[in-house]
């Protein structure tokens, strides 16, 4: 599909955060990867671990073993994306900054 002003509003709308204005005027997002925006399904997603599964990993109680899921089961997909050999050399952490820091 080719790269139109129409395609590129109707991928704008897919982030929320994009829709907003200050004084009328559309705002411009500058600050980089700590501020990155993101697309309505992570939201969504976001929000339905909060409500369904927000808790500390490796406990005794449901909604720790859906914490321990999740985490597996983005691992298993971010392997799938990077063609990494195995899930488990997939890290996640606060930020690339401080992962970097404690390499």
């Amino acid at each position: 599909m080719p790269l139109t002003q129409d395609y590129v509003m109707e991928l704008r709308r897919e982030f929320p955060a994009l829709g907003q204005t200050l004084d009328g005027q559309s705002i411009a997002f500058f600050d980089g990867p700590g501020g990155t925006q993101v697309h309505r399904t992570v939201i969504d997603a976001f929000a339905r671990y909060l409500t369904e599964a927000n808790s500390n990993a490796h406990g005794a109680f449901e909604f720790s073993r859906r914490t321990d899921r999740t985490v597996l089961a983005a691992r298993a997909a971010m392997a799938d994306f990077f063609n990494a050999k195995r899930p488990d050399e997939i890290v996640f952490g606060q930020s690339m900054t401080s992962l970097t820091f404690n390499l």
